[in-house]
C-alpha cells in the first residue's frame, strides 16, 4: 500500500492546450479518492499521468515517496482497470487474470554475494547492523502461486464458475469483475480505475458499485477512481476531487462538498436534481440576516446565520442556493411562504419532483416531495396548474457572491485561476484575478 502525491502537475498538449492546471493533491495510504467532473475536465488525463500512460508537462508525481515521472507504467507498481475492460478475447477468464502474473517478476531474497547496488544491511536483535547481507533477485511466480492468487480473487469477486469461459460468453458485469480481478492479483501499491462502470446499465452499475465498496473493505488498498457520475463519487469516495476545465474546484469528504460547496459549480454539480439558484438580496440588520426571494422575507437562522455574522458579511445582492429536497410545502398563512404554480409533476415512486413557477418573477424551481408525507387527496391535487406554497429554512441555504460565484461562508482560499491566451505565445497563460472565479469569466466570455 502507498501514498500518492501530485505537486504542481500540469499537462499541456501541442504546446497550447492546457488539459490540467497545477494539480496539487496528496492521497493517504489506503484512502479511496474519487476524481469527478464533466467530460473534458481533466480527470482521466490526471489518472493516466499517475499511471504513466501520459507524459507530465510540469510538476512531480510520487508513489510511496518515490518520484515516478520518468518510470515506465510497469515499474510504478500500480494496477489499472479500464473503461472498456481490455480483456483478451482469445484467452479464458483464468488466463486473462493470470496474464500479468506470468509477465511480471517479483523481488525475492536469496543467499549468496549480492550484486552491485543490491546490498541491504540486516539488523540483529539489538538493532546493530550485521555482517550478513541480502541478495535481491527478480523471479517469476510459480504456477501454484499464480493459481492461488487467481482463484482467491475469483472467489472474492464471485466469478469462480466462469474461469474456463472466454469473455464473449460473459455479461458486461461479469467482464468488469474479470478486469477488476486481473488488477487485484497483482497486489499492487495503488489501484487506478478509469470509469469502470460507465458501460453498464443502471441496474448493473448499482450492483457493481456495492461490490466495489465491499471489495475495498477486503483488499484495503489505495484507490484512485475516476467517474463523471456524482452518485458513484458520493458513495465510494473517502474524499472527492471535483474538477472543471483542468482545475480542482474542491477537495473534501462527500458530506463536506454536499453541505458546504466552495463555489456555484460544485453546488450545482453535486446533487440530483441540481440545486435551485435564486437571484435575491441578503440583508444584514444588526447581525441578523435574512433573504428576500420573490418578495418574501425568510430569516437566515441556525448555524448559517452564525457563519455569516462571524465573517461580518454585508448586505448585498447574492445567488441563493437551495436544494430541491430542502424545499417544503407550507400553508398559505405562513409569512415565509412563496406562492407558486405547478408546471410539471414527475412521479418518481417514493417522491414527487414538482417543477413550479414562482408567481413573482416567473422563475422555475424544482421541489422534491416525499409521497409518504401526502394523503391520497393531496397527491391527486398535485396537477399542472395547481397553486402551492413553498418555503425553506436558513440552515439549508447556500450563499454565493453574485460576481465571483464563490461561497460567502466557506474558507476557500484556492480560487481557480482564470485563463487567457497571450497573443505573443502559443501556450495558455495563467492570470490571478482579484477574487474572480474561472466560471464567472467563462460564462461572461460565452455570453451566458
Amino acid at each position: 500500500m502507498a501514498t500518492v502525491k501530485l505537486t504542481d502537475v500540469k499537462k499541456i498538449y501541442d504546446n497550447k492546450v492546457v488539459a490540467v492546471h497545477e494539480f496539487n493533491l496528496e492521497i493517504k495510504d489506503k484512502e479511496f479518492v474519487v476524481f469527478v467532473g464533466p467530460s473534458g475536465c481533466g480527470k482521466s488525463t490526471t489518472l493516466r499521468m499517475i499511471a504513466g500512460l501520459e507524459d507530465i508537462s510540469e510538476g512531480t508525481i510520487e508513489i510511496d515517496g518515490k518520484v515516478v515521472n520518468d518510470l515506465q507504467p510497469r515499474d510504478r507498481d500500480i494496477a489499472m482497470v479500464f473503461q472498456n475492460y481490455a480483456l483478451y478475447p482469445h484467452l479464458t477468464v483464468f488466463e486473462n487474470m493470470a496474464f500479468p502474473l506470468r509477465l511480471r517478476r517479483f523481488p525475492v531474497e536469496v543467499e549468496g554475494e549480492p550484486a552491485e547496488g543490491e546490498k541491504e544491511p540486516v539488523e540483529n536483535k539489538e538493532g546493530e547492523e550485521d555482517s550478513k547481507e541480502k541478495k535481491i533477485q527478480y523471479v517469476k511466480l510459480s504456477q501454484d502461486e499464480i493459481y492461488k492468487r487467481v482463484t482467491e480473487a475469483a472467489e472474492i469477486l464471485g466469478i469462480t464458475e466462469y474461469l474456463t469461459r472466454k469473455p464473449r460468453a460473459l455479461s458486461g458485469g461479469q467482464r468488469q469483475r474479470v478486469a477488476i480481478g486481473r488488477a487485484m492479483v497483482r497486489e499492487s501499491k495503488v489501484f487506478l480505475m478509469d470509469e469502470p462502470l460507465s458501460n453498464l446499465d443502471a441496474k448493473l452499475r448499482n450492483q457493481m458499485r456495492a461490490e466495489i465498496i465491499m471489495l475495498r473493505q477486503k483488499i484495503d488498498s489505495t484507490f484512485v477512481y475516476v467517474t463523471h457520475d456524482q452518485t458513484e463519487a458520493m458513495t465510494l469516495g473517502d474524499r472527492i476531487v471535483i474538477m472543471k476545465d483542468g482545475f480542482i474546484q474542491q477537495v473534501g469528504t462527500p458530506n463536506e462538498v454536499f453541505e458546504m460547496p466552495d463555489n456555484l459549480f460544485v453546488a450545482e454539480f453535486i446533487g440530483a436534481p441540481k440545486m435551485n439558484i435564486i437571484h435575491t438580496e441578503l440583508v444584514n440588520e444588526g447581525g441578523k440576516y435574512s433573504v428576500v426571494p420573490y418578495g418574501t422575507k425568510i430569516p437566515v437562522d441556525g448555524y448559517k446565520g452564525e457563519l455569516l455574522a462571524s465573517k461580518n458579511v454585508e448586505s448585498q445582492q447574492i445567488l441563493l442556493g437551495v436544494r430541491p429536497e430542502h424545499i417544503v410545502l407550507t400553508a398559505k398563512s405562513n409569512p415565509a411562504a412563496i406562492p407558486c404554480t405547478i408546471q410539471v409533476n414527475e412521479m418518481m415512486g417514493s417522491e414527487l419532483h414538482l417543477h413550479v413557477v414562482t408567481d413573482q418573477g416567473g422563475e422555475q424551481l424544482i421541489v422534491r416531495v416525499p409521497t409518504i408525507d401526502l394523503t391520497p387527496a393531496q397527491r391527486a391535487a398535485m396537477v399542472s396548474g395547481a397553486k402551492v406554497f413553498i418555503t425553506f429554512e436558513g440552515k439549508v441555504m447556500h450563499f454565493f457572491n453574485k460576481e465571483t460565484e464563490i461561497s460567502l461562508i466557506t474558507d476557500n482560499e484556492n480560487v481557480p485561476v482564470a485563463t487567457h491566451k497571450d497573443e505573443t505565445d502559443d501556450v495558455v497563460k495563467e492570470e490571478q484575478p482579484a477574487k474572480k472565479s474561472l466560471f464567472a469569466k467563462f460564462r461572461k466570455n460565452k455570453g451566458e
